[in-house]
């Protein structure tokens, strides 16, 4: 399992934009520069990198090569290899993504005040209970530690938010964390990655004990990376 996370810690300018475009199929150009804000389109294009990075350089991937389809609930796959999963998550300043031969999920939220109207959407009633019990920085964590724990979970599953997260209930045992989906445990394994400072990062995989290989970069540190990875591998996509 290979995890790699981005931080946006400037802003990508237009020439450096552009150039790492070309690595992405057409299709994924157009649905990125249908977004409005920069940040997001930026967010966009780094994920796709990421997945393609890992590919590449662990996988033996030629990067173009790489295409995805799109399961009933839109998670992206690789159709000619499905034994390779993968999955990408952004918040904030933060892109990540991870790659497994294995289902696998992952979640990153920036830890922030808790909104009272979320609580209901993604907490059990006895998860909630546990929430009022807190002051207001234990509040804050507990639920994005949930949050996050859930996220991951329904994105390995490739149903994301259409099973309700309020009807999975998260428990601990021994330093273990367990799911329970509408009372029935579910086989699942969970990992909180803390590693980003002000962040949440959490990982659900299918396979009990994978080994994890995980790199962090500044932004110019990963485009440098991608560029002198991709350039060697028939990068380029033609057309616009």
């Amino acid at each position: 399992m290979h995890i790699c996370c981005v931080h946006i810690d400037q802003t990508l300018d237009e020439t450096a934009f552009q150039e790492m475009m070309q690595y992405v199929t057409p299709e994924k150009r157009a649905r990125i520069q249908r977004f409005r804000k920069p940040i997001d389109a930026t967010r966009s294009l780094l994920g796709d990198l990421i997945i393609r990075f890992i590919l590449c350089r662990h996988y033996g991937f030629h990067n173009h090569e790489i295409h995805y389809e799109h399961q009933e609930f839109g998670k992206p796959y690789l159709p000619e290899h499905p034994d390779v999963h993968f999955n990408i998550s952004h918040s904030g300043d933060w892109v990540v993504g991870v790659v497994s031969t294995h289902p696998v999920g992952i979640d990153i939220e920036k830890i922030t005040e808790v909104k009272e109207n979320l609580t209901s959407l993604a907490l059990t009633t006895e998860e909630h209970q546990q929430f009022q019990k807190l002051n207001e920085t234990e509040r804050n964590l507990f639920f994005f530690e949930l949050w996050t724990l859930k996220e991951s979970y329904v994105k390995a599953t490739g149903k994301g938010l259409s099973e309700g997260l309020n009807t999975l209930q998260i428990s601990r045992d021994n330093g273990k964390i367990h799911i329970e989906k509408k009372g029935k445990p579910v086989p699942a394994y969970f990992k909180m990655l803390e590693c980003i400072e002000g962040h949440q990062l959490s990982l659900c995989s299918f396979s009990e004990h994978p080994e994890k290989d995980m790199r962090s970069f500044l932004l110019n540190e990963f485009i440098e990376k991608v560029k002198s990875l991709l350039r060697m591998s028939k990068t380029l996509y033609e057309g616009k």
